[in-house]
């Protein structure tokens, strides 16, 4: 009897570490397979920054808490937000965004 239900116990946990570490993880791969990166310079394309400071055609973009070297064909105008185009090396590419200037917060 001891025997038998150790036998048990032994495939159940076998069954489950299968299906934990091969069927769950080759599901959740075929699932999102096409889905887009949320990080890395991939996951930056498209994603909108704040214009800090700028000069002719190179300035400096706030992204995800950092401060980013960015170059435009276009100028851009401080407090303003841009839309991220690509990434050269460390310096983003950025276009103008159409939204309106955020207004800064105001004190109490």
């Amino acid at each position: 009897m001891i025997k038998e239900g150790l036998i048990t116990l032994l495939v159940g946990f076998a069954v489950y570490e299968v299906v934990e570490h091969l069927v769950l993880p080759l599901f959740w791969m075929i699932r999102h397979r096409k889905r887009p990166s949320a990080c890395g310079p991939a996951g930056m394309i498209g994603k909108n920054c704040i214009v800090k400071e700028w000069r002719g055609t190179r300035g400096k973009v706030w992204y995800g808490a950092e401060l980013w070297d960015a170059v435009s064909q276009s100028p851009q105008t401080p407090g303003c937000e841009a839309v991220i185009q690509g990434i050269q090396g460390l310096t983003l590419r950025v276009s103008s965004s159409d939204r309106p200037p955020q207004s800064p917060p105001s004190k109490p």
